[in-house]
C-alpha cells in the first residue's frame, strides 16, 4: 500500500512543477501522478496527462520566438522516499525539447538516473549537434560513425545537477521560446526551493562536514 507519507509529498511536488511551467512558459499543462509498486518500494511517475495504462506522459506545446515553428517539451519524473523513508527522493527525471509532439530526436535532453548501472553519469545532457573535430576523435574500431548527440556531459551529478528552472532560464534568455511576465521571480523561488532541498539532502547524508563546518564557523556563518 502507498504511504500517505509519499503520496502526500509527491501531489504536493506535482502541483510546483505544474505551478512552475504555467507561470512561466506553458499553458494548461497538468501533471499527474501514477503509483508504480516495484518489489518492496512504492514509486510514483510524474508527467503531462499521464495514462494509468500505458505510463506514458504527453508532450507539451511551448510558444517558440520564431514564428510557424513547433517546439515540444517532455518531462517525466520518478519519485520514492529515501532510505530512512522520510523525504521525497528523484529516482529519475527527463527534461527534453522536440520539434514535434512525437519526434525521436531533439534539440537536447537533460537525464538522471540515481545510481546509473551503465557507466554513464547519474546526471548527463545530451545535445542533438555535430562536430568534425569529435568525427576525428573516434576510435574506428571501437565506436564507428558514433555522434556528438551520442556523448553523455556530466551535469553535477545526484545532488547539484540542473533543476528544471535552469532548462526554463535557458530556453527564455537564448530566446527560443516566450516567457510569461514576471516568469524570472517563480524561476527564483523554484531554483531556491530546489538547492536548499539538496543541500539538506548532502548535510544528511554527510554530517562529519557538518560537525566540521560548525566547529569552523560556529555563530559566525552566515547563509
Amino acid at each position: 500500500m502507498i504511504s500517505d507519507k509519499l503520496r502526500d509529498q509527491t501531489v504536493r511536488f506535482a502541483n510546483e512543477i505544474k505551478a512552475l511551467l504555467n507561470g512561466t512558459i506553458t499553458n494548461h499543462v497538468q501533471i499527474t501522478a501514477v503509483a508504480l509498486p516495484k518489489g518492496d518500494d512504492r514509486l510514483f511517475i510524474l508527467g503531462n496527462r499521464l495514462g494509468k495504462d500505458t505510463l506514458e506522459a504527453e508532450r507539451f506545446q511551448l510558444r517558440p520566438q520564431a514564428p510557424k515553428v513547433q517546439l515540444w517539451m517532455d518531462l517525466k519524473f520518478q519519485l520514492r522516499l529515501d532510505a530512512e523513508r522520510e523525504h521525497l527522493m528523484v529516482q529519475q527525471s527527463f527534461f527534453g525539447v522536440f520539434g514535434s509532439k512525437d519526434a525521436k530526436r531533439g534539440l537536447f535532453h537533460y537525464d538522471y538516473e540515481r545510481d546509473k548501472a551503465d557507466g554513464y553519469p547519474d546526471a548527463h545532457l545530451q545535445v542533438e549537434a555535430s562536430s568534425s573535430l569529435f568525427e576525428t576523435l573516434n576510435d574506428p574500431k571501437a565506436d564507428p560513425g558514433r555522434s556528438l548527440a551520442q556523448l553523455h556531459f556530466p551535469v553535477g551529478g545526484k545532488r547539484f545537477r540542473p533543476c528544471l528552472e535552469d532548462v526554463i532560464e535557458f530556453l527564455v534568455v537564448e530566446r527560443l521560446v516566450q516567457a510569461r511576465d514576471g516568469y524570472e521571480k517563480i524561476l527564483e523561488a523554484g531554483r531556491e526551493r530546489f538547492r536548499k532541498n539538496q543541500l539538506m539532502a548532502a548535510m544528511r547524508r554527510d554530517p562529519a562536514t557538518v560537525e566540521a563546518f560548525n566547529e569552523r564557523y560556529g555563530s559566525r556563518a552566515k547563509v
